[in-house]
């Protein structure tokens, strides 16, 4: 290798390019943006809307199919979802792989402009375009609390608190719960309007125009041109009241103190905030896709005591859940467990090679293969987070492989052979400086795939395959750079004299022998070797029909969340009095509570507010400190409150990863998805199947995500009377929402510059719809004359959907369960076994929902990765041997790796999932490494004896049965650190977990170690 050549005869050139390369390499650690999770977001447009008081058929009819038409002709549309819900509707618009959504956000924002007419006129405000990422949900989460001026905190919240939070670098957005804001509210007293004939219209109309402030252009003033601005603008309660709104025959003004109570009242609120069940603000902060999690939290801890001390202590804060100890934790657990690998790799090589010298060289070679890996990482854009740390920890086993052939090989030629260092340096680079090239290859070829998948897949595996790649191509440089450099000064210091050999040194020597005599045994015995082989790999692979299944194996991080849906028709503070009940039994019963925040009035998802949901996040004290699991806590907590808060469907599932998982899928644990036209015979079949489900085993709670217990009154008004009485069906619709929801109707701005919005109601609001009711909402005819309701109208009771999700224009019910485990296989088996004995009526078919969806996407991906991978593995290698058939048996040791598999997956109680197949494919290279420098020390002797035209079958045997030997002890070393390296994260346990496929990976090796050693030399015959 002529790269090695140079960095023996250039030591100062390579001395000072490493300097400079370990410079930069700290550069780029402090650099590299810390994290929990990459975005693995697909490429999403949100569009939200607001339709106040429609119910989930109107939003459905007049705003969501409406957005949903005119979005499907998006430039590389993909495809689009929408959820219409009481007032509110939310369409998510899919794009195909590779497009940047914010580029979107222009057309789509455009395209709402333009379809203003088709949308109803009392939408709030137009439809707000953002785009969707697993990146809004909250960093840091933090309660405020400055005594009993509720007001004045909110004002110093809003005002001073969050701009500061907001300025931070990386934050988007700062969210506050439970802050209780002013406004003016206009409460029209429905009886003095009838008796002074005035509309409820009217008295809107005057609050409409008479609050204005508009620029009229240029005009002169003493002789200059200056600014002509007219204002109109409100700025007390007092000329509010004074605002006229009719007169009576005698002329004599009315004004709308005279028909209104018009004063400052508190707001009323969307959703509270308590934290151990004490009412609190909550402030809740989400960061950019570029943001540093640590040092957004750090900073927002420095403004929080820079408050706290600015105000003397009379606002104190409570820290209720912090990201950046998960990331924390996993940095402390990489650093522990790459730190035990790295001393078991030494301690291997020292064991090996009982030279300190030796180690030395692998010590070395190491961090700075790790160091090397963050130059890529930054230039590459990969983040420091959970995915890209179980690369690095992956590859801290497998950094050395290169370095321990090159090393063996030049210790063995130094000191077996007398040669000197230099020569040793110099032959040993030329006998295995092409294996190693090959064999790293061979591994980079498999995560090559990987890196380049799309979709949910890609986004998951990308940083983890990315990192593993640049590991591998630094620690191919350092191979056969860095190690005979070190080498080159090392070998240079002369070995103490032994007074013996090492007694391991003697067994690797017998051990050599046995292997040597037991290579030529098996090649008079191959068939037995093979149907053994075989065997063990068929029994293997039928054990692996018990395990379970699920997508991405679940994390103990620490938190976990608790939705409660309420009956539709809960006011908000019914909602709060009973998540509070809930708040309380879990605070009583769960020991290991850190902290513990209720939202009433919000879900912990990102959908807007219901006055009918409530949400609690829950944060337990480290693992250490406890004695159960997480899940062992939420199957605890989840019986409790199905069993106590009655009245509530009730959701617990886990944080972390997980979490970002659900928010992916919609949800996590089973799911199944039910499509079709009719809305109603949809539900029906949802219900029996939710039914069914609920008494599976497995299933802690069965839900579907809507229900048939909406109530809408319906004032079904007749066009024939309004015709007749001149009443215009548009005025009558705005006074009935004036009248009984009340609307926002502008802004006051005080003397101070305080802005408050004015509030429009009746005093009709709070009472209850009934005839008489009606008799008192009147509406202006085109004569001027009021007409009551009752004379127009009927009041019908409507039983309706609460929620309408459509999937590609088509309506949807998904019937879902949150499992006891994460396992999905044994429920997914027997619901289908259902559905085939109980088919589903005509007209309804079934889709994948929830995890099952996610695992049905994935499998075609990782199928074509795996596909590509072992392609490469084989090309690799051809080029290599300059054959055809000795890969193929090369490569016939890839699936043996299954047996280590499936036992390590039988062995520690986890499922196939994700994870386990990305084990899979790694092993598929680095599997073959082995292999390949076995394989290449035999052809070296076989060409030896071929150019002697000694190639008889005697000497084969021989070159077969001394290559092997000779390359047992570099495979042995390979293999162990390797293995070693990746075992304490394997054996890691409590939060900070990064690496899930550890354990596979060291099983798989192991079998397929053995099994190399067993079969391949069977390719040198070939």
């Amino acid at each position: 290798m002529k790269i090695s050549h140079f960095a023996v005869r250039h030591p100062a050139v390579i001395g000072m390019l490493l300097i400079a390369l370990i410079a930069f390499g700290l550069y780029a650690l402090t650099g590299l943006n810390v994290e929990f999770m990459a975005d693995i977001s697909l490429p999403t447009v949100e569009v939200l809307a607001v339709y106040p008081g429609a119910g989930a058929e109107d939003v459905e009819r007049d705003v969501s199919k409406v957005l949903e038409e005119h979005f499907v002709t998006l430039p590389d549309f993909k495809s689009i979802e929408s959820t219409s819900s009481g007032s509110f509707s939310w369409v998510t618009i899919t794009f195909r792989d590779g497009v940047d959504p914010y580029d979107m956000l222009g057309e789509i924002r455009n395209r709402i402009r333009q379809m203003e007419a088709d949308l109803p006129d009392n939408l709030e405000g137009e439809p707000v375009a953002i785009v969707g990422s697993a990146t809004m949900l909250p960093v840091m989460m933090f309660s405020v609390d400055a005594g009993e001026d509720t007001n004045h905190l909110s004002s110093y919240v809003e005002d001073t608190l969050i701009p500061r939070i907001t300025r931070i670098q990386g934050v988007a957005e700062a969210k506050v719960t439970g802050m209780q804001s002013q406004e003016v509210r206009v409460t029209v007293r429905t009886e003095d309007l009838a008796a002074r004939g005035i509309s409820m219209m009217q008295v809107y109309q005057v609050l409409q125009y008479a609050n204005m402030r508009l620029p009229v252009g240029d005009a002169l003033w003493h002789g200059n041109s200056a600014n002509l601005r007219y204002d109109g603008s409100l700025d007390s309660l007092g000329q509010l009241r004074d605002l006229p709104v009719g007169a009576t025959e005698d002329g004599t003004v009315i004004r709308l103190g005279h028909v209104a109570d018009i004063t400052f009242r508190a707001a009323e609120m969307e959703a509270y905030a308590d934290a151990n069940q004490v009412p609190r603000v909550v402030v809740s902060v989400t960061k950019r896709n570029d943001g540093n999690t640590l040092s957004i939290v750090r900073e927002i801890n420095k403004v929080l005591s820079e408050v706290k001390e600015e105000t003397g202590g009379a606002a104190s804060f409570h820290i209720l859940s912090d990201d950046s100890k998960n990331i924390i934790a996993s940095l402390m657990k990489v650093s522990q467990s790459g730190l035990l690998g790295i001393l078991m790799a030494i301690f291997v090589i020292f064991l090996f090679l009982s030279d300190p010298r030796a180690t030395i060289t692998i010590a070395l070679s190491i961090p700075l293969s790790i160091l090397f890996t963050f130059i890529g990482m930054r230039v590459a854009g990969v983040t420091i987070n959970l995915m890209s740390l179980s690369g690095i920890v992956v590859a801290l086993g497998m950094v050395v492989d290169g370095s321990i052939v090159m090393l063996e090989q030049v210790m063995r030629l130094h000191k077996e052979h007398n040669i000197s260092s230099e020569e040793s340096l110099l032959r040993g680079a030329d006998l295995v400086g092409s294996p190693i090239l090959a064999s790293t290859t061979t591994t980079l070829a498999v995560f090559i795939p990987l890196s380049l998948l799309s979709g949910i897949v890609g986004s998951i595996l990308r940083d983890v395959a990315l990192t593993l790649i640049l590991a591998l191509v630094a620690s191919l440089l350092v191979a056969l750079v860095v190690v005979p450099f070190i080498l080159r000064l090392v070998l240079n210091v002369p070995e103490k004299e032994r007074k013996r050999e090492p007694r391991f040194s003697l067994f690797l020597d017998r051990l050599e022998g046995g292997y040597r005599k037991g290579l030529a045994w098996s090649l008079t015995n191959r068939k037995f070797i093979l149907v053994l082989a075989l065997l063990g790999l068929g029994l293997v692979i039928m054990a692996g029909g018990i395990l379970g299944l699920t997508f991405i194996p679940s994390t103990d991080n620490g938190d976990f969340n608790i939705e409660l849906n309420f009956p539709q028709g809960y006011s908000l503070e019914q909602t709060r009095e009973r998540a509070l009940e809930a708040q309380a039994l879990v605070s009583s019963r769960i020991p290991e509570i850190d902290s513990i925040v209720l939202f009433s009035g919000q879900g912990s998802g990102f959908g807007f507010s219901s006055p009918n949901q409530a949400s609690i996040r829950v944060v337990l004290v480290p693992t250490k400190e406890r004695k159960r699991s997480i899940h062992e806590i939420i199957n605890e907590v989840q019986y409790l409150l199905s069993s106590t808060i009655v009245d509530a469907t009730v959701n617990t599932t886990n944080g972390g990863f997980d979490a970002l998982v659900g928010y992916i899928s919609g949800g996590g644990g089973y799911g199944l998805k039910l499509v079709g036209d009719n809305m109603e015979l949809l539900y029906e079949t949802a219900e029996s199947l939710r039914v069914k489900l609920q008494e599976d085993p497995e299933v802690l709670v069965a839900s579907i995500d809507t229900s048939y217990d909406a109530n809408i009154l319906v004032m079904d008004m007749s066009h024939q009377l309004m015709s007749n009485l001149g009443v215009n069906s548009s005025e009558a619709g705005l006074t009935a929402n004036l009248l009984f929801q009340g609307m926002e109707v502008g802004n006051l701005t005080n003397a101070e510059g305080n802005r408050y919005p004015i509030r429009l109601e009746s005093d009709l609001k709070h009472l209850p719809i009934t005839s008489s009711t009606l008799l008192s909402a009147q509406v202006p005819s085109s004569t001027g004359e009021l007409i009551s309701f009752a004379s127009l109208a009927e009041l019908r009771e409507e039983r309706a959907v609460s929620r309408i999700v459509r999937q590609d224009r088509e309506k949807t019910v998904t019937v879902s369960a949150t499992l006891v485990s994460e396992d999905t296989k044994g429920v997914s088996s027997r619901m289908q076994d259902y559905l085939d004995e109980y088919p589903l009526p005509e007209g309804v078919k079934t889709a994948s929902g929830g995890l099952m969806e996610l695992i049905a996407d994935s499998i075609e991906p990782m199928a074509t990765a795996l596909a590509i991978a072992v392609f490469l593995v084989y090309t690799v290698m051809v080029i290599q041997f300059e054959r055809f058939r000795q890969p193929l048996i090369v490569m016939a040791s890839i699936p043996f790796s299954l047996i280590g598999v499936v036992l390590g997956l039988l062995i520690f109680g986890s499922s196939i999932s994700l994870i386990s197949f990305m084990a899979l494919i790694a092993l598929g290279g680095i599997v073959v490494n082995n292999g390949i420098i076995l394989i290449d020390a035999i052809n070296v002797l076989r060409e030896e004896h071929a150019s002697k035209g000694e190639e008889t079958l005697e000497m084969l045997r021989m070159s077969v049965a001394n290559g092997g030997a000779s390359r047992l002890r570099p495979i042995l070393m390979t293999t162990l650190t390797t293995m070693l390296g990746v075992i304490p994260m394997a054996l890691a346990t409590g939060e900070g977990r990064p690496s899930m496929s550890a354990k596979l990976i060291a099983g798989g090796l192991l079998s397929s170690t053995l099994i190399t050693l067993s079969l391949s030399y069977q390719s040198c015959t070939i």
